[in-house]
């Protein structure tokens, strides 16, 4: 048994920090911190987020340089560059990525030499618009930016003079020509064809005075340069009150096509880009207001941001309108859409169900360049950056492309979907294939044998649920004989609960429980979390889960000692301390993790045992004590809206406890009212008249018309209405109906 680790808050618990305030008049993105979560420690994550610039699920954004490897932003006032970014998460890194940096005074060309100091206090940062006092007041750079390109605006507050650092990443190449500067950045993390190539375009306003590369391969012109980590030194001539203005545009397919993109999105002046980019954020985020005081709504439009940032938008629009993509995945352009930098293992709980409520048309989209990335190269990808990547475990886009058709959205090639996701639940992957890498084990022994790939348990449990979800496609493609093969594989997850010890525990391949058995114990057989976390993991079947666990009161009682307990780990299978396991210790929170997604549905288990109560308890409690505004806004690694997801849809009452079904459950709203603006102009209101006290619902009514469930259908939602809650400080005392015990009923039927 490993060592039991004890933690003292004032050692092993980061101190507090606060971001400052956001600028005025601006709509709601005034009550966006894009700093939300951007305090980046590798040892203890409070959201590992950039303050990234950009449009709602752009191909590129837009962050503060100035960070060390794994984190390219750090909230110190530090700033080396502007950088155009696709990295999703910084345990993946960048791909394509260039540095924009506007200089007086001596050239410096490094990333080290040229570090300066930017402003916080004066600091705007929004969704739609940067402003920054950079190098002690001298420089104010203004950025607002579209999907693919961005518009800057520099003054040069000194002397008759500016300079502009162009700096292509990695294996790269520069040229100058008059006014337009053209680029290409090669540098990637992985996930790329050989041809991969990340093209811009930049226009400047006036006539270059001087320019000089730092790179040792020149054209004989002296106009270009080849080499590593290019950087190109442009000077023109500027005034306090003649502010330049650089407009750039990118491509993942050619210089022509950035052109096209500038023209498309940026060609015009800088106040007219930021408006229409303003106008998009604030639209997006009205579909949904709140009441609430204006803390808890920098929290929640900060959150919704973060929901809105991925995937990107990988495919372009031709001088025809006609989209096309690069291909990361076979190297050719090819019609049509496509997305990527997401990890579907993170976002399927919560990022993809709330697009389904509030932004079906764009969910289409991107599950249909999830087909087209089928079609490119065998598979669709369940981390893409911008094609495969092999991290974390399951193949949880079944789950994303089940919510989709079960809430009858299908304007997608269903059954191209369904054909790709087939293979993949039925034939082993081939050599290289990141997809289901354990399933030759998982068919041959219905759980995945502890030794035999990383993260056993954890994989078992996501196999039995990605079976349900493919199952619920095959009902609707009428493929009977397939529905029946994946539903009862969806029962697999049976096979490692053992009722001795109470938890999902692992076996070796000859069907013995692998011993000693350490409740504590992080890593081997569990994904970033332990049986504690991760054993509970059954949303297709959770009354079969109440079944086995000895019927809703043994369960109550298990979560309550969850919740109790005090919050020990071991180190486990990863032979050391990850951040997740520091972030759960300094929650004190029990052994609940809500700081990592295997948590996300824990609380919510409560409901099912028919105690829901005790989910409005404690979900209230999540939202008021592990999320803000801040740098330290979020209770673990945020990971591409799926934290921020989780916070907006507990917070306004309604959870996806199980996507692949069109229901969602109830918990205690934390505002006192919520608007949801949704297609075809329909709005649904939820009225809780409540106080922090008032945490517990007495009653419902939809439409008027009492209703005693506990769940409510994604139909009822979308048709639009009311839901009228009646809110007090203790819980309430109501029967509960049959239908609040029937939310999954069988996994044949739902309720």
């Amino acid at each position: 048994m490993h060592k039991i680790l004890f933690f003292f808050l004032g050692v092993l618990c980061p101190l507090s920090l606060h971001a400052t305030g956001a600028d005025g008049d601006a709509g709601l993105t005034a009550y966006v911190d894009i700093l939300q979560g951007t305090d980046v420690n590798r040892a203890f994550s409070h959201g590992n987020t950039l303050p990234l610039v950009g449009a709602p699920w752009g191909m590129i954004d837009w962050s503060i340089e100035n960070g060390p490897a794994h984190g390219t932003f750090q909230p110190n006032g530090k700033l080396d560059g502007l950088r155009a970014t696709h990295q999703p998460s910084p345990w993946i890194d960048d791909y394509g990525q260039f540095i924009l940096m506007p200089q007086v005074g001596d050239l410096k060309w490094t990333s080290a030499d040229r570090m300066t100091d930017y402003n916080p206090m004066t600091a705007i940062m929004r969704p739609d618009y940067e402003k920054l006092d950079i190098q002690n007041g001298q420089i104010t750079s203004e950025l607002t930016a579209t999907e693919r390109c961005a518009s800057f605006r520099f003054t040069f507050h000194q002397g008759e003079s500016g300079r502009l650092l162009v700096n292509a990443c990695g294996p790269s190449e520069i040229q100058l020509d008059g006014r337009t500067i053209r680029g290409i950045s090669r540098v990637n993390s992985g996930g790329v064809s050989k041809n991969f190539a990340s093209y811009f375009v930049i226009k400047l306003d006036r006539d270059v005075e001087k320019s000089s590369f730092s790179a040792a391969i020149f054209d004989p012109k002296g106009s270009s340069a080849k080499g590593d980590n290019v950087i190109l030194n442009v000077e023109f001539k500027t005034l306090p009150t003649d502010p330049v203005e650089v407009r750039v545009g990118t491509s993942l397919i050619s210089w022509d096509q950035a052109e096209q993109n500038l023209k498309a999105e940026a060609d015009e002046a800088f106040e007219a880009v930021h408006a229409r980019v303003q106008n998009t954020w604030n639209s997006n985020l009205g579909r949904i207001q709140i009441a609430g005081t204006e803390e808890q709504k920098r929290t929640f439009y900060s959150c919704f941001y973060r929901a809105q940032m991925f995937p990107h938008r990988l495919y372009e629009v031709d001088p025809s309108g006609k989209t096309q993509h690069y291909s990361p995945y076979d190297g050719q352009t090819h019609e049509g859409v496509l997305y990527g930098d997401i990890g579907i293992w993170d976002g399927f709980r919560t990022t993809f169900p709330l697009l389904t409520i509030l932004f079906p048309t764009q969910d289409e989209e991107i599950l249909q360049g999830l087909v087209n990335a089928s079609a490119e190269g065998g598979s669709i990808p369940e981390w893409s950056s911008p094609g495969y990547r092999d991290c974390m475990i399951g193949q949880h886009s079944t789950s994303i492309f089940a919510d989709a058709v079960v809430k009858g959205e299908t304007d997608f090639d269903v059954a191209k979907a369904y054909q790709s996701l087939l293979k993949s639940a039925f034939q082993p992957p081939a050599p290289g294939e990141l997809v289901r890498s354990d399933l030759s084990d998982y068919l041959k022994y219905g759980y995945i044998p502890d030794g035999a790939s990383r993260y056993a348990v954890s994989a078992t449990l996501d196999y039995a649920y990605d079976d349900w979800c493919v199952a619920q496609i095959a009902k609707q493609q009428n493929d009977t004989d397939n529905y029946n093969k994946l539903m009862a594989r969806a029962q697999n997850y049976r096979l490692l609960w053992d009722p001795n010890a109470g938890f999902m525990r692992p076996k070796n391949a000859d069907g013995h429980w692998v011993e000693p058995f350490d409740q504590f114990a992080w890593g081997g057989p569990y994904a970033e979390s332990g049986p504690w976390q991760s054993s509970w993991f059954v949303p297709h079947d959770p009354y079969g889960l109440v079944k086995l666990i000895g019927g809703p009161d043994k369960l109550v009682a298990k979560m309550d000692e969850m919740l109790s307990l005090p919050p020990t780990f071991h180190t486990g299978g990863y032979g050391e301390i990850i951040h997740e396991m520091r972030e759960m210790a300094c929650a004190a929170f029990g052994q609940y993790a809500q700081s990592n997604q295997p948590s996300f549905n824990n609380l919510y288990l409560f409901t099912i045992a028919g105690q829901p109560s005790k989910t409005e308890y404690w979900t209230r409690r999540v939202c008021a004590e592990m999320y803000n505004s801040s740098l330290e806004g979020f209770p673990g690694d945020e990971d591409n809206g799926s934290m921020a997801s989780w916070y907006i849809l507990s917070s306004i009452g309604i959870y996806p406890f199980c996507p692949g079904t069109p229901y969602y459950l109830f918990t205690s709203p934390v505002f006192s009212k919520v608007v949801l603006h949704l297609p075809q102009n329909k709005t649904f209101t939820i009225d809780a008249p409540n106080t922090e006290k008032n945490v517990y619902v007495q009653s419902r009514q939809l439409n008027r018309q009492a209703d005693t469930r506990t769940w409510i259908k994604h139909s009822d939602i979308m048709s639009g209405g009311q839901l009228l809650l009646e809110m007090g400080p203790q819980p309430s005392t109501r029967p509960l109906s049959n239908e609040d015990l029937l939310f999954s009923g069988s996994p044949q039927t739902g309720p």
